[in-house]
């Protein structure tokens, strides 16, 4: 007897080594992601709030340069960000934290992220924006959810109380995670390794 799976795709295989999780893992929230995102994939950075629930820890890649008086930064594709959110440069120092007003998602390399008022620094092609906890004067923006661990697993998000492995310590590859990281976020998980 064998089983037969029709369908399937390769993982990423972003993780390396695992050598250490949180016992039992975690559960997602769903909500944290746009409308049509289906699945929470494997090697992305989660940070747990009062409550026990792991969040997505929501980050961007800017596809050009920005000026320090950008109001419209333009983004890869492939992030979570939804029309409410705040976002903030990761690298903090510097940096506002301003409320997304809109996304225009129609150019095919990039999406326009639109803010109210500039987050008041110049950013570099490659540079990430990250989500904040509220709108703030410029330096004193802060992370929504501070990374705890990278999830070692997909989750399904269509199903309530999806439970899902945290490493906290071991290695990844960092050019196959599902979202991008930088110095500043990689700084919170000082036992992970990114090769």
């Amino acid at each position: 007897m064998y089983v037969a799976k029709e369908t399937g795709t390769e993982r990423s295989l972003c993780i390396e080594t695992v050598l250490e999780d949180i016992t039992g893992g975690g559960v997602i929230e769903p909500d944290d992601f746009k409308s049509d995102t289906t699945e929470l994939d494997e090697g992305a950075l989660v940070g747990k709030d009062a409550n026990g629930i792991y969040h997505l820890v929501k980050t961007a890649e800017l596809y050009e340069d920005e000026a320090n008086t950008e109001t419209a930064y333009k983004a890869l594709k492939g992030h979570e960000f939804v029309v409410g959110d705040v976002i903030m440069a990761s690298v903090i120092t510097g940096s506002a934290a301003i409320a997304i007003t809109a996304i225009d998602t129609t150019n095919a390399n990039y999406d326009a992220i639109t803010v109210g008022t500039t987050l008041g620094l110049a950013m570099s092609d490659g540079d990430i924006l990250a989500q904040a906890t509220a709108t703030a004067a410029s330096g004193a923006g802060a992370l929504k959810y501070t990374p705890a661990g990278i999830s070692l697993n997909s989750v399904d998000l269509s199903k309530a109380n999806q439970g899902c492995g945290i490493m906290v310590r071991g290695t990844v590859n960092q050019s196959l995670l599902a979202y991008p990281v930088d110095t500043t976020l990689k700084a919170h998980l000082p036992l992970i390794r990114f090769i």
